[in-house]
């Protein structure tokens, strides 16, 4: 190759780098001040607090190279085969605020991740666990004292009964982890009987006590004198959690109405569904008595064997629990009512102590199941306020649904993105720390340099200018 032949490339090699360094500058005017680029960020594949600080240092390694040459971060892309940590998240979270644009594929298969737990507020209830997740997925229960439960059924939706358990609870889905606190087991607040001395009185008091409730009442045995169970206290939701009328006694109505209304508890027992002045709270009125079945308090149907009121349901009332009598329709055994933020139910059996003391073998534990059941149905029915001083950042899902948490603070995923595209990603970051491309304009300007510096050099060796 002669010197002539040298030179000419060296020129049309310059020349070609100058025509591609304008159509680069061309094509960045069109899109806007600089062109978009996407720094490739490859993050843990397990979930953990341990892989949190190298999250967290990879994401501030990428965001500063990325804004170094031109002042503005580029699109943070994050490949995600897990759930990151709560860390990350918050940090994915911060930098949108700051102004990175942040996009992630999603690889996880913790799409739907979400754990709940919650216990009602009475004695001895269980904890209710439930977990959504992918379907078909591998779903595994831990506590603080290792793994309580593994399971892959066909649904997306796992649910468990726990008698106890060590806080927190902890469950893994595939590429993603919730975790969630249980709630105290202690009932704090008490029960409330009014009702007029006798055996109905008596042998409910000593049902709900034995089933774990604590139990206050005043009853009144003459003009002047009362006799009183516990340390009866004025009517309020913060120490009462539901209150019991057994029968007709005089009773303060204005002050069982408030009481619900904010969100307390009511159960209307027997002869209690007769009283007047209760007829805008009670779920059914009651209308004629029927007689219990003789020998029925010692059959599988013991409750058969009760005096009973027939009620009429009034509207929006819920029927609880049923009972199948000798009459042609169902009887409602147990109703149900929203009034205000609290609940009154309604339960027409007379005289349930026979039952206790005149049934079977099993009736001292149906009989307080029974009771215990009619005061939980009031209870939960109630209503929680969420506190006015809740942080801003409550309103975010959090652990317990960290798959949802994660869309909430850097958005949604890409859409048709696919384990394969993710694959791809990950090999074309495997040549860089960051994952970007490499700077064409620097190497196209000193091509063009070396080119146009190769040709003079040739032409004053051969003795031309």
């Amino acid at each position: 190759m002669t010197r002539l032949v040298f030179e000419r490339m060296c020129r049309v090699l310059a020349v070609g780098c100058l025509l591609a360094l304008l159509a680069l500058t061309v094509r960045d005017s069109q899109r806007g001040p600089r062109s978009a680029r996407r720094a490739l960020v490859a993050l843990s594949s397990t979930v953990g607090a341990d892989s949190s600080a190298r999250d967290l240092q990879a994401l501030r390694k990428a965001v500063l190279a990325s804004a170094s040459h031109s002042g503005a971060p580029d699109t943070v892309l994050l490949p995600l085969r897990a759930v990151p940590p709560a860390p990350v998240r918050a940090a994915l979270h911060a930098m949108r605020t700051a102004g990175v644009p942040v996009l992630w594929g999603d690889s996880t298969d913790a799409r739907g991740l979400a754990l709940s737990v919650s216990r009602a507020p009475v004695p001895g209830a269980p904890i209710d666990v439930r977990v959504s997740g992918a379907r078909g997925a591998a779903v595994q229960l831990r506590d603080a004292g290792g793994v309580l439960d593994s399971t892959s059924t066909p649904g997306q939706v796992h649910a468990w009964r726990l008698q106890s358990a060590s806080p927190p609870l902890m469950v893994q889905v595939a590429g993603g982890r919730a975790t969630a606190a249980l709630a105290d087991s202690v009932v704090a607040r008490r029960l409330l009987v009014v009702a007029e001395p006798g055996w109905e009185s008596k042998f409910v008091v000593a049902a709900l006590e034995e089933a774990g409730w604590q139990v206050d009442g005043r009853f009144r045995v003459s003009p002047t004198g009362a006799v009183t169970v516990g340390a009866p206290l004025k009517l309020d939701t913060a120490r009462y959690a539901a209150v019991l009328v057994l029968d007709s006694t005089t009773v303060n109505a204005a002050a069982l109405g408030t009481f619900v209304s904010q969100g307390g508890g009511l159960v209307l027992g027997g002869d209690a569904l007769r009283i007047p002045a209760l007829s805008a709270l009670r779920p059914a009125r009651a209308t004629s008595l029927r007689g219990g079945i003789a020998g029925a308090l010692l059959t599988d149907t013991p409750r058969r064997g009760l005096e009973a009121w027939e009620v009429e349901p009034a509207a929006n009332v819920v029927v609880l629990e049923e009972d199948r009598g000798d009459h042609a329709h169902a009887e409602p055994a147990l109703l149900a009512r929203r009034v205000g933020a609290g609940r009154v139910v309604a339960m027409p059996y007379r005289e349930t102590w026979r039952w206790r003391m005149e049934g079977s073998d099993a009736g001292v534990a149906e009989h307080r199941e029974w009771w215990h059941t009619a005061v939980t149905a009031a209870v939960n029915g109630q209503r929680t306020a969420s506190p006015a001083t809740a942080l801003l950042t409550d309103a975010l899902p959090g652990e317990a649904a960290p798959y949802a948490d994660l869309v909430a603070r850097s958005g949604a995923p890409l859409p048709g993105w696919t384990s394969g595209e993710a694959a791809n990603a990950m090999r074309g970051a495997s040549g860089t720390e960051s994952g970007r491309s490499l700077p064409w304009r620097p190497l196209l300007l000193l091509s063009a340099l070396a080119a146009l510096l190769a040709e003079w050099t040739s032409r004053r060796l051969r003795g031309l200018r």
